[in-house]
């Protein structure tokens, strides 16, 4: 997300510049638009971000190979069930949620909520349940599941009902 603010926000700088300068900053367009990418992708791959962030699966099945089969999983698209990004596979014995492909440990997790991403009142209204960690590199983790409210809501139910019976079993 912040490579895509970035990456857009460089337009309008040169063209203040060019403004204000002529034409030079359209000679210097192709290295400014190289650094920037450069700072950007040197932040993402830093491996201390990485593993802040937690390991990163690509499927279902690596999940499965590594965990075994989950306890639960809550599915955020019905038509997208079998793909790592649209659903929440929880392991409590192990303390841990698969979401969005990246594991999270329960305890990070402080909050959950549904929340109505449109910032317009003109546009259809697009639907996510927020989910709030302890963890620096990712504090906010945003799982998008349609137009509907009431599923959102949901979801969010089924994905506290997880971690609170999770935190029952490590209390016995």
């Amino acid at each position: 997300m912040k490579k895509k603010i970035l990456l857009l926000s460089i337009p309008f700088v040169l063209l203040a510049a060019f403004l204000s300068l002529g034409f030079l900053p359209f000679l210097l367009l192709p290295f400014i638009i190289l650094f920037v990418n450069y700072l950007v992708d040197r932040e993402e791959s830093n491996p201390v971000v990485q593993e802040m962030k937690g390991r990163l699966f690509h499927s279902v099945e690596e999940v499965e190979l590594k965990y075994g089969k989950p306890d639960s999983v809550v599915v955020l698209n019905a038509a997208k069930a079998n793909e790592i990004s649209d659903v929440v596979l929880s392991y409590p014995e192990r303390g841990i949620l698969v979401v969005a492909g990246r594991e999270i440990p329960m305890d990070d997790i402080t909050g959950i909520a549904p929340k109505n991403l449109a910032i317009i009142p003109y546009v259809v209204d697009e639907y996510a349940v927020v989910i709030n960690t302890k963890n620096p590199a990712e504090p906010v983790i945003y799982l998008r599941v349609g137009y509907d409210m009431g599923y959102a809501r949901e979801v969010a139910t089924q994905i506290h009902e997880i971690l609170k019976s999770s935190a029952a079993q490590n209390k016995k």
